[in-house]
């Protein structure tokens, strides 16, 4: 139903650009005409020669009275005309200009439901691929479990040894996932603990060489300080996945109002329009975030040079995209 709204008002949107593009038209070709009058009564002036003032007792707008009459009758026409069509034009810009306000606010509020939506995708593959698969083998390995109770006991015992080490690795998993929906640390102590701990979250294996540097945050809204968070993740994610790095540089400042990121990975690079789908797919979700915050992101790769991501995002509510 939502979606139906949507389409209804662009197509008048669409409709009322087309009108306006009609009136400019008829403007434009009315002061095409009004220039053709003034030219053509000019004519009759500017080519009055010394010979025709000596030998004709009459100038020529008394000769040429009725044409420069009509002439200048049209030119008026032309000027009313135009009048009223300015005046339809500003009242059509005012409703094209709410029009699209309205317009502006769906797409922000679909860029968000998209993303909500991407989300939860996320989660169901991450769910589905570890800890559900891992679930299932381990159903089929208590079923063996119990055939091998009365035949062989010290088996049996094996079996749910290596049972109870798989379903303490699945809820580990799980708990996994549901920090990263909403990490604990962030609702009890903040954004710089929470980037701290998903510092030595990615860096468990210590595979990267890490330098941070984290300030704390001043804002109020915990909507920005999440979104935040999720851009962070969101690159971290993308170099674990695609980088290939040891070294990582990570900044968290605020300067006057706005929160500055920067990510930078010693990785292996992409260039734009490469064919990494799932790679520029973590890239639009991380623009689509700060879009939505009304933020800027800039991202500078160079293959085998690695990433930086540089993201600026206002931290006053004013000045968010509502």
């Amino acid at each position: 139903m939502i979606l139906d709204d949507y389409n209804s008002l662009y197509d008048i949107w669409k409709e009322l650009c087309q009108e306006v593009e009609e009136i400019e038209a008829q403007i434009q070709y009315n002061l095409q005409c009004i220039k053709e009058k003034e030219i053509y009564v000019d004519d009759f002036l500017k080519y009055e020669t010394e010979d025709f003032r000596v030998f004709s007792p009459r100038k020529a707008e008394v000769i040429h009275k009725e044409e420069i009459e009509e002439a200048n009758i049209k030119k008026m026409s032309y000027l009313e005309q135009n009048e009223e069509l300015y005046l339809k034009k500003d009242l059509l810009d005012n409703r094209i200009k709410k029009l699209e306000a309205v317009l502006n606010r769906q797409d922000r509020n679909y860029t968000f439901l998209n993303i909500q939506e991407e989300d939860r995708q996320r989660i169901a593959r991450e769910l589905h691929d570890t800890s559900l698969q891992n679930l299932a083998h381990l159903i089929h390995k208590i079923e063996l479990s119990t055939m091998y109770i009365d035949r062989d006991p010290i088996q049996a015992k094996l079996e749910l040894s290596v049972i109870r080490k798989r379903l303490k690795e699945t809820i580990d998993e799980i708990r996994g996932t549901i920090f990263d929906l909403r990490p604990m640390t962030f609702d009890d102590l903040g954004l710089k603990p929470a980037l701290e701990r998903l510092l030595i979250n990615i860096n468990g294996e210590g595979k990267y060489d890490i330098i941070s540097e984290i300030e704390e945050i001043t804002c109020d809204n915990n909507l920005i300080l999440l979104s935040l968070y999720r851009v962070v993740q969101e690159s971290f994610c993308n170099i674990e996945k695609h980088a290939h790095a040891d070294k990582i540089v990570f900044r968290c400042m605020e300067r006057e109002g706005r929160c500055i990121l920067f990510i930078e990975d010693n990785g292996k690079g992409f260039l734009k329009g490469c064919n990494d789908g799932e790679r520029h797919f973590g890239i639009s979700l991380m623009k689509e975030r700060v879009e939505l915050l009304n933020g800027n992101i800039e991202i500078i790769s160079e293959l085998n040079k690695g990433t930086r991501v540089s993201i600026e995002i206002p931290l006053d509510m004013i000045n968010v995209k509502s």
